[in-house]
């Protein structure tokens, strides 16, 4: 059987998308772009049907920023609470 052939056409589409995560989420666009070409390899090496590669990962992408912007409120919510309990 052959292997299904594997074309990066959607990995640069996104690049707006990406940077509206960015800044839904307080992030540094090569931030965003990082976490996103990440999540697109991990799925396209996996995928059977590429149309729809792009679009799982700006939605991982969306959840892992929304969770490092979480972990960030509670990193300086923690902090304060620190510097005044003193």
């Amino acid at each position: 059987m052959a292997t299904p052939m594997r074309i990066d056409r959607s990995k640069g589409l996104a690049s707006e998308e990406v940077e509206q995560l960015a800044k839904q989420t307080g992030h540094v666009i090569a931030v965003a772009q990082k976490v996103y070409d990440a999540e697109y390899d991990k799925l396209r090496d996996d995928a059977k049907v590429m149309d729809f590669v792009a679009v799982l990962a700006l939605r991982r992408t969306r959840e892992r920023l929304l969770a490092l912007q979480k972990n960030r409120r509670a990193s300086a919510a923690n902090a304060t609470y620190e510097l005044f309990s003193a």
